[in-house]
């Protein structure tokens, strides 16, 4: 006759059937509550993919929780017997416990939600989604804030050791900075007011429309960014050359079109001072031989 104590124990059929009822019961709510954030018309689509994303993460944590609350019993009867696997699970899930680290300290900080643009390990772009392991990005092309149309799949192990720059305040009105890296002339600082008067001339339109985002993220920032609307000031490259660094507040969305035009024109006044200043050159070395 077999011992008793070898035969196998029977399924907890009333655990199996109250985890199945757990996960059909948050699969239904989450269907619910993704119908009615799609249904709010007035919410922008943004925002919607945040609740959408909050929403599931949510529910995967309640599903987590409560399939350990059902299962505690039969989990804690093998708790000894399982600490030399347990011990192994943790070295080969190393990663995973990082991402999912880097997930609680993302949600502990309130770092980023769904909808912002960051910056991190060299990526920038806009969170479209994140869950417990990873963070989509919708990237941007190196410099702007145009979309690339790539989407970029993070492990959220990168904020344990990465610096993670959060730009949402750059949504409306961005603070930009760019150069212009010439060829060394002589007297390029005799033209500082010249270049100074068609960057402010290129500004000058764009101030009203964004005097209420300038003051807005100037008091978020606390900074004073009505002071200084326009800025130019000149360095050197490691090359030699000479480098017109231009810093101003503008709409997030006008940003690379403005750097653009105040590039064509600056570069268009350097090179016909150039000219004239060759044409002067060579007149005076005409007045000189015809003395002669």
């Amino acid at each position: 006759m077999p011992d008793l104590d070898l035969l196998p124990m029977p399924m907890p059929l009333l655990d199996i059937a109250a985890s199945v009822l757990l996960v059909v019961l948050l699969l239904l709510l989450r269907v619910a509550a993704g119908h009615a954030i799609r249904r709010r018309t007035d919410v922008a689509p943004h925002l919607q993919r945040r609740w959408t994303a909050n929403l599931r993460n949510l529910l995967l944590l309640l599903g987590v929780l409560g399939l350990l609350l059902i299962w505690a019993p039969q989990l804690r009867t093998f708790a000894l017997s399982l600490t030399a696997v347990a011990v192994a699970i943790v070295i080969a899930t190393k990663e995973l416990i990082l991402c999912f680290s880097g997930s609680l300290m993302r949600a502990s900080s309130s770092a980023f939600a769904v909808g912002d643009w960051i910056e991190v390990g060299g990526m920038r772009g806009e969170v479209v989604d994140h869950n417990l392991f990873v963070t989509v990005l919708q990237e941007f092309h190196p410099g702007t804030y145009h979309h690339t149309g790539r989407q970029a799949v993070l492990p959220n192990s990168i904020f344990l050791s990465q610096p993670m720059r959060n730009e949402s305040l750059m949504r409306d009105c961005a603070i930009h900075t760019f150069a212009l890296t010439v060829d060394p002339v002589g007297d390029l600082f005799n033209h500082r007011a010249q270049i100074e008067a068609i960057v402010a001339r290129h500004h000058a339109p764009l101030r009203e429309g964004i005097s209420h985002a300038q003051a807005s993220m100037g008091r978020r920032l606390h900074m004073d960014l009505t002071a200084h609307p326009a800025r130019v000031s000149f360095r050197t490259s490691d090359l030699g050359k000479a480098r017109i660094l231009v810093t101003l507040v503008c709409p997030t969305r006008l940003a690379e079109g403005l750097e653009n035009d105040i590039t064509c024109a600056v570069l268009s006044y350097l090179h016909g001072a150039a000219g004239r200043r060759g044409q002067d050159q060579a007149a005076s070395a005409g007045s000189h031989s015809s003395q002669s």
